[in-house]
């Protein structure tokens, strides 16, 4: 099994009050603004603190509602239901006395006693990770990318993958929300699936559009380091696409991620 990188720095560090992002937090959009894995790390960590319950599954949706600067931040957690078998909680993100991200998480507690019968139908998984990460070639530590030629591509230089192909990631290198914190299996998979807009909307092009959310839907959690993102196709007409991916651990699916992007081709990405 692969072992897990938690980097020496974090994407925030705590301060009275509050959170102040540190470097690994600027996002590729803006040199002044703060990365959308960066949020969503923030926002899943602090949701599952305030978690009264033990969860396998977990339904966690993030609206980025107002472009962030490099302002500190206030996060504001509210319960909204707890039972024996679910826990639905809001997050606010606030910076500058704006919310800057809004935050839902439905957590579900596992039921070993009640199996259901019957097998619906579920596609073939084929995702296959890649072999040992060279950290000094990547470029971003311990991430690996496929495209053209899975499963024999995988390359851990992004501009290898400049063409219109199916999108695959894979990474053991996670930062945590907090500089210093040990990241949970949860957050480390709900950072990974902020990247669902890279997988989806990387063409020959670049990434030409920025994601406005962003949705995970997990029916376990993570039980290895190793993470995986696999893109499940992009739909786009008038500036707008919408894409799904699937996310992996060394042991098989975890479950599916989608974002809603718009277009930003003045700022798009290019690796």
């Amino acid at each position: 099994m692969a072992s897990a990188v938690e980097l020496a720095t974090g994407f925030f560090e705590s301060i009275d009050g509050g959170f102040a992002a540190l470097e690994a937090a600027r996002g590729p959009w803006r040199p002044d603004s703060i990365g959308g894995q960066a949020l969503t790390a923030l926002a899943a960590r602090e949701l599952e603190q305030h978690c009264p319950i033990e969860s396998a599954g977990c339904r966690l949706t993030l609206d980025f509602i107002r472009p962030t600067t490099f302002d500190a931040i206030q996060a504001r957690t509210e319960l909204l239901r707890s039972s024996t078998r679910l826990a639905l909680l809001q997050l606010d993100l606030i910076q500058s006395d704006h919310v800057v991200v809004r935050a839902s998480a439905l957590f579900v507690r596992p039921l070993e006693a009640d199996q259901a019968e019957g097998n619906a139908w579920t596609p073939t998984p084929d995702f296959s990770r890649p072999g040992i990460v060279d950290p000094a070639a990547a470029t971003t530590p311990g991430s690996m990318i496929s495209s053209a030629g899975y499963p024999n591509d995988w390359s851990a230089v992004f501009a290898d993958h400049r063409n219109n192909a199916r999108k695959r990631m894979w990474t053991t290198t996670m930062i945590p929300a907090i500089a210093g914190e040990k990241s949970t299996p949860f957050t480390r998979v709900a950072t990974l699936a902020e990247a669902t807009s890279f997988v989806t909307n990387w063409s020959e092009a670049g990434v030409p559009f920025i994601n406005a959310d962003v949705t995970l839907n997990l029916y376990r959690m993570p039980e290895s380091d190793g993470l995986g993102l696999e893109s499940n196709g992009q739909h786009a007409a008038a500036g707008v696409a919408v894409g799904s991916a699937t996310l992996y651990d060394e042991f098989g699916v975890l479950g599916v991620s989608s974002v809603t992007a718009v277009a930003n081709t003045h700022r798009q990405v290019h690796f």
